[in-house]
């Protein structure tokens, strides 16, 4: 782990006044305007159209409305949701106050603190890449677009935790973290891996249970309650057709979701155990996980725009070249506006949807996916030669002078 780096007093400013300036400039864009409410509920027809026309569409106020969190039912008891429970209780603190505005109020507040503290754990983690969190602007189209901040605070958290070797509070954050968004879990084989390599048997087992009382106190009571509410996320993600990605495209024709599944299970799979055989042979637990998360999200039946910030984050933890950072940034960015560009050409009924469509669409997700994987491919290439060079030196230096 880095050793703690006191940063020029002006960076931490430029950082930490550009999270905000994303977290303010994405709440006033995505806050409806009165005309969407009416005794606090959102008139759900006419934000879907205001929402479209004006790049403002945010799952965090729609869903206030379509989840009925206005009616305050108690998550997986009373409403089915399909989120992990700790994301459905947050939606559901979030929403007890009255009405739309300020439960999107309180949920822009929580979301801001989670960046900013985001960004203070980078600077002990990767001071000289942290910046970079809150510079690039990937936080003004997704910082509010869904709840993922929610899910990166506690992996970045969890994961500053491993690196301090505070083992015992790491695994009850990677715990939250993957019953919050699920993403974290591509740390865990890797984390596991590594304290069995060092002989840390002991610890692995602690870790292991800790995380395995945290999933079962937060889930259990919900199991108990309604089984079947809870297990939606499962049944709705295992239910799930293909998006409007790497699959249903004019490049690929008649694959099913059941092949879409297997194929990328196969992949993800012997991906995960391929780098978990370089972190047994002392790779970096933090570059295998965002190479793996990396290969998921190309070969995954569906890609949400807000995932490339997981992305980003992932990349900064694992030191990516700084260009990998920009590349992210441009194809989040461009896959922001591509995706609810169509989206609003197909709700009106445009004429020019379907050439959009056609001709458009999927050359913005062909731009995704090759980012995604110059990036992914050039850090590896990046760090591979870094590998061989420092190795090279070390020889040199060893070998005697003639």
């Amino acid at each position: 782990m880095q050793r703690d780096m006191a940063l020029p007093w002006w960076k931490r400013m430029v950082a930490l006044g550009s999270i905000i300036t994303w977290m303010v400039w994405a709440y006033v864009r995505l806050m409806p305007p009165s005309t969407m409410i009416r005794h606090g509920q959102l008139l759900i027809n006419r934000y879907n159209a205001w929402s479209y026309d004006h790049l403002a569409y945010s799952d965090v106020v729609k869903l206030y409305q379509t989840r009925f969190l206005f009616l305050h039912f108690v998550p997986y008891i009373q409403n089915r949701i399909e989120y992990p429970v700790v994301m459905g209780l947050f939606m559901w603190l979030t929403s007890l106050g009255h009405g739309v505005s300020l439960y999107f109020f309180i949920t822009f507040s929580v979301f801001t603190m989670v960046a900013l503290s985001v960004y203070f754990v980078m600077e002990r983690l990767v001071p000289q890449q942290a910046i970079y969190f809150g510079v690039l602007p990937l936080l003004m189209v997704y910082g509010l677009l869904n709840w993922d901040l929610l899910g990166i605070g506690f992996m970045v958290f969890g994961w500053y935790g491993y690196k301090r070797h505070a083992y015992v509070p790491s695994a009850i954050l990677f715990s939250l973290g993957v019953f919050a968004k699920l993403f974290p879990i591509f740390f865990l084989p890797f984390i596991a891996t590594e304290l069995w390599r060092t002989g840390q048997r002991k610890t692995l087992g602690r870790m292991v249970v800790t995380f395995a009382v945290t999933a079962v106190v937060v889930n259990g009571p919900f199991i108990l309650g309604n089984w079947k509410n809870w297990a939606y996320f499962f049944t709705f993600n295992a239910g799930r057709g293909l998006g409007a990605d790497i699959y249903a495209n004019p490049w690929i024709h008649g694959i099913s979701t059941a092949a879409a599944n297997a194929f990328s299970l196969m992949v993800v799979v012997a991906t995960v155990l391929y780098f978990m055989w370089r972190v047994y042979r002392g790779g970096r637990v933090v570059e295998a996980t965002a190479l793996s998360f990396t290969v998921f999200l190309i070969v995954n039946k569906v890609y949400s725009p807000q995932y490339t910030l997981w992305v980003f984050v992932l990349a900064i933890l694992a030191e990516w070249p700084v260009w990998t950072y920009v590349v992210i940034t441009l194809a989040g960015l461009t896959d922001y506006v591509n995706s609810f560009t169509v989206l609003q050409l197909l709700s009106t009924k445009s004429p020019s949807g379907r050439w959009y469509v056609d001709h458009v669409f999927f050359l913005g997700v062909l731009y995704r996916y090759l980012s995604l994987l110059v990036s992914g491919a050039g850090a590896a290439l990046t760090r591979q030669t870094a590998g061989r060079r420092s190795q090279n030196i070390s020889l040199d230096a060893e070998l005697p002078a003639s």
